[in-house]
């Protein structure tokens, strides 16, 4: 797998479990401490103990590894911006940092 982006969020409200519900709606399913959504060949995983979001990609096709600008691949950037509105959607979340880094692993 690679991981194409990572966001690190803060989320404002201590009651997050009670709108869990609203993220199963959009596709999103508890997996352990995370909630994982697959969609268009994309997974995405959030991860509830460390508040971050990941973007995985299968190894179907090989990647360059490093980091990238919105600049350079702006449908990635579309994917975190739909991410960000999805979560707000059930979240009342805050952007701690994007990183646009393309990583081999797990």
């Amino acid at each position: 797998m690679y991981e194409i982006f990572e966001i690190k969020l803060k989320i404002k409200e201590n009651d997050f479990r009670k709108k869990l519900d609203q993220a199963t709606k959009l596709g999103w399913h508890i997996n352990g401490r995370n909630l994982v959504k697959t969609d268009g060949g994309l997974q995405y995983i959030l991860d509830l103990s460390h508040f971050n979001v990941r973007c995985l990609v299968s190894e179907l096709f090989p990647i360059e590894e490093g980091e990238w600008s919105s600049e350079d691949y702006p449908a990635r950037d579309g994917i975190i911006r739909m991410v960000i509105t999805e979560l707000e959607t059930f979240f009342n979340v805050e952007i701690n940092e994007i990183r646009r880094d393309v990583k081999h692993g797990r």
